[in-house]
């Protein structure tokens, strides 16, 4: 018996180490989050806002997902097609919506044009192209907008991805059913309206590690509470780097920001 439980405590103590995104999110230093990838130089949510992220070397690259009309999570932040495609004219109607559309015709789309004329040809990634390309060099904050849990999970788990990124969602009841799914996740709330006491410990409650806000809509009592709480604190979308240093000051975990290189830099050397 003495000898077995020898031989099992080694797996034991690896079963307990931290994912490799666990061990990203706890770590000491301030997280830069590019958001929608390097979306100051790129068409937001396509693959080349992603590779300007990871040259910037942002921390994580975020994105956002809707399912198209035959199920695949499509990489886009609205959830219809006018602000940042030619859907108008490819398919010939207004306000079209992404969870109508099947995968082919998305395929069809410009999402770069709008942007700047450098970008035409960019599509519509899905969300595995997407996940390829950002873990080539960073970690993926994957945002669902809308799709349930169970398909992500899967995407997730078919692609050896589930310890490897972090989801997050403005839908809290999102949020626990994937911690229920894949207890290895790391997760986050997401959360606009100013942040009350009662609101921040409702969001610990999901199971979430990272409790992202509106950085308009906390203060530095609210970040503490936070911590208070056991979990990391991030602010979405700190562009100002006068704001940034507030925010850094008042010891936020994470910034999502649509400029990464210029808030990197401000990021303390030693750490927190």
């Amino acid at each position: 018996m003495l000898a077995l439980v020898t031989a099992l405590t080694p797996l034991a103590a690896l079963a307990a180490e931290p994912t490799p995104a666990q061990r990203l999110v706890q770590s000491n230093r301030l997280l830069v989050i590019a958001h929608r990838g390097n979306s100051s130089v790129a068409p937001e949510n396509t693959l080349p806002a992603f590779q300007a992220a990871l040259e910037a070397k942002a921390d994580l690259v975020e994105l956002d997902y809707y399912h198209s009309a035959d199920g695949v999570p499509v990489v886009i932040h609205d959830k219809t097609l006018d602000r940042t495609t030619n859907a108008v004219a490819v398919l010939g109607g207004k306000e079209i919506a992404v969870a109508k559309t099947p995968l082919a015709e998305l395929a069809r789309l410009d999402a770069g044009t709008w942007f700047s004329p450098r970008f035409a040809g960019a599509k519509l990634p899905t969300l595995s192209e997407s996940l390829d390309l950002i873990q080539s060099g960073s970690v993926t904050l994957i945002e669902r907008k809308a799709g349930d849990p169970e398909t992500l999970v899967r995407l997730l788990t078919e692609k050896k991805l589930l310890d490897q990124v972090m989801v997050q969602a403005f839908d809290w009841e999102f949020v626990a059913a994937c911690r229920r799914l894949a207890p290895q996740l790391v997760l986050g709330t997401l959360h606009g309206k100013p942040a009350t006491e009662e609101l921040v410990r409702q969001a610990a409650a999901t199971g979430a590690d990272v409790i992202v806000w509106d950085h308009e809509k906390l203060t530095p009592e609210t970040i503490a509470l936070m911590h208070q709480l056991g979990k990391r604190a991030w602010v979405y979308t700190v562009d100002d780097p006068a704001r940034a240093r507030e925010l850094i000051a008042a010891g936020i975990d994470g910034i999502i920001t649509n400029k990464p290189a210029e808030i990197l830099p401000l990021r303390p050397a030693s750490g927190r």
